[in-house]
């Protein structure tokens, strides 16, 4: 791997990684992750920074989230706050499977959790949930990028990323219509209740 994200990982090393998986970090771990089956970073400690830096930046997002539903920001009338009422009820009742689906879905890892943080999900859950989360995001992606080396780099950047983002794109409108489907099952049991 070449060019100026490897310098800036060269040079910076596991604080580059800590704070590029603060944000979604995919890259930035897989950069590493190739780096350190060159022998440039060790892999555990690479595994390590990105789990940690995930971590702390879905506490962030997630807190962001509580913030906006202390200072009731969010809008809590209409079609649209009904329907995200149910989905609310969907989180709180599945927490590990959204939190699962959101870590793996391109783009949407900081978004939910903020979404989740508009919820009543505790601050203890959330954490613990994506503790694991992240250390098993960080070991699958990491993993593959050291074991794949420069291939890895060359999907992620690449044609690839757009298939990946395509992909995902592609799941949450399937989700979407799942929960949608689930939501109306809810209603239907709801209203026969």
């Amino acid at each position: 791997i070449g060019g100026p994200l490897a310098a800036f990982l060269a040079r910076y090393g596991l604080v580059a990684v800590f704070g590029g998986s603060l944000l979604e970090g995919e890259g930035i771990l897989i950069a590493a992750a190739i780096l350190s089956e060159q022998g440039v970073l060790d892999p555990a400690l690479v595994w390590l920074a990105a789990a940690t830096g995930a971590w702390v930046g879905h506490l962030f997002w997630f807190a962001m989230g509580r913030a906006i539903r202390a200072r009731r920001l969010v809008p809590t009338t209409g079609r649209f706050w009904a329907r995200a009422a149910k989905v609310k009820q969907l989180v709180e009742a599945r927490p590990a499977t959204v939190l699962v689906l959101l870590q793996y879905l391109y783009g949407l890892r900081l978004v939910g959790a903020v979404a989740v943080g508009l919820t009543e999900l505790s601050f203890a859950r959330f954490a613990v949930y994506e503790l694991v989360n992240c250390f098993v995001w960080a070991g699958l992606i990491g993993g593959i990028a050291f074991l794949l080396g420069g291939v890895a780099a060359e999907f992620f950047h690449g044609w690839f990323k757009w298939i990946w983002m395509i992909s995902s794109a592609g799941v949450v409108i399937l989700l979407l219509r799942l929960v949608d489907r689930l939501l109306a099952r809810i209603e239907e049991r709801d209203a026969r209740g």
